[in-house]
């Protein structure tokens, strides 16, 4: 599974975009919904990860900001910044961490943290599922015994979902940067109609693998 980076910021794309010009190396951005944007940034150029970027932005722009990697469906790792500082981490895969649970299960969930994200009436009780790894559709479910998630991507849908956000936000939410790149033509049509918009100091990486 493709493995991705994206900021979701609670800021309308015209009012985030010239805080990612400055910010940001090189990234696509684009509208997630009323109130929402999202930034896709080149996580090849150094520096311009998103957590790295969360921090500078959530600083310059005075909102939180929702960092989320999803490492080839194995792992999803979300980080709230506030005002440049990390004021929580999530990590859905803490089997290589010191403080490792017996079973493997994330241990540090908290809800709360991501109320500042939500587009609409939240689902406390699946967002506490998602973010347990206790996914509520079977069909997510590991199918070899093991307790959680077949794909982290899912666990990503369903943090989204229970969110308020509508599906066609959740799936731009696991574009990368280089999934643009890699389509050259749908990704003319996006900056043509305006769904996407490119932002930062540096021109892409025309080689990103």
């Amino acid at each position: 599974m493709a493995t991705y980076g994206t900021l979701l910021i609670p800021l309308p794309l015209d009012r985030a975009v010239p805080v990612l010009r400055e910010v940001c190396a090189a990234a696509y951005a684009a509208p997630a919904g009323p109130g929402f944007c999202l930034v896709h940034p080149d996580r090849f150029l150094d520096g311009n990860g998103v957590f790295s970027l969360a921090g500078p932005v959530s600083a310059a722009l005075g909102v939180p900001v929702l960092a989320a990697f999803q490492y080839d469906g194995d792992r999803l790792e979300l980080e709230v910044w506030r005002d440049g500082v990390r004021a929580y981490r999530y990590d859905s895969s803490p089997y290589d961490r010191d403080d490792k649970p017996a079973d493997g299960r994330p241990t540090d969930a908290d809800p709360a943290a991501f109320l500042d994200f939500a587009a609409g009436p939240v689902d406390g009780y699946g967002l506490a599922c998602a973010l347990a790894d206790t996914p509520l559709d079977e069909r997510d479910m590991d199918v070899d015994g093991e307790p959680g998630y077949v794909w982290a991507q899912d666990l990503h849908w369903d943090v989204l979902a229970a969110l308020g956000h509508p599906g066609q936000v959740s799936a731009r939410a696991q574009r990368d940067h280089c999934h643009f790149e890699r389509a050259p033509r749908i990704l003319a049509e996006l900056l043509a109609s305006g769904e996407l918009v490119v932002v930062g100091k540096a021109e892409s990486r025309e080689d990103t693998p």
